[in-house]
């Protein structure tokens, strides 16, 4: 039995592709991920070479940064791309609404 292809937007497995504030691949890292966590981990070190947050700050600081910087699609099965989180800054936190950060 032959190996099996890595998977791309055509394939009927999910990739995911960071997005820029204007729902564009981003710029610099517009590549394909295997899982959400491989692209914000990729996002993450580049937040840190940016020196945009230190590498000791806290998760919920780093997910703050990240979440401003990068949204995130998913290829859907018909080769399209869906969005699961748009670039930017999170409403205002309350009881009612609660605070949602980026998975990863």
């Amino acid at each position: 039995m032959p190996a099996a292809a890595p998977p791309s937007p055509a394939d009927p497995g999910r990739v995911y592709r960071l997005v820029d504030a204007s729902g564009q691949p981003h710029p610099i890292l517009d590549d394909l991920f295997e899982s959400i966590e491989a692209a914000w981990d990729a996002a993450l070190e580049w937040c840190q070479a940016q020196g945009l947050v230190p590498a000791e700050a806290a998760p919920l600081d780093q997910s703050l940064v990240l979440g401003a910087h990068f949204g995130m699609e998913v290829s859907t099965r018909r080769g399209e791309w869906r969005t699961l989180r748009h670039a930017g800054l999170p409403a205002i936190a309350s009881p009612a609404r609660p605070l949602a950060l980026p998975h990863g």
